[in-house]
């Protein structure tokens, strides 16, 4: 399942972020958050879309490391490169 992630959700798949998201970003917010924020979805919402519990969501946004799998996950969700989430 990482393999075919990886495949459809490559490099080409991201998005330019806008400008408010970035300032988000530069302001404190976690880039995970900052995104989600934009694309107008709970925690409980990409939760369920992306197979990645509210924990992991909750943590990440909060400084925690994602797992390889869960970058994937919710970078193909988001519409936006994985290592977007990587600090």
């Amino acid at each position: 399942m990482l393999n075919e992630l990886t495949q459809e959700f490559g490099p080409n798949a991201d998005e330019d972020l806008p400008e408010e998201v970035l300032a988000a970003i530069a302001d404190g917010l976690s880039p995970l958050e900052a995104v989600r924020l934009w694309k107008r979805l709970s925690v409980e919402q990409l939760s369920e879309r992306s197979g990645v519990s509210t924990a992991i969501i909750h943590g990440a946004e909060g400084g925690r490391e994602l797992s390889p799998e869960a970058q994937l996950k919710l970078a193909a969700v988001l519409g936006v490169r994985s290592d977007l989430f990587v600090e």
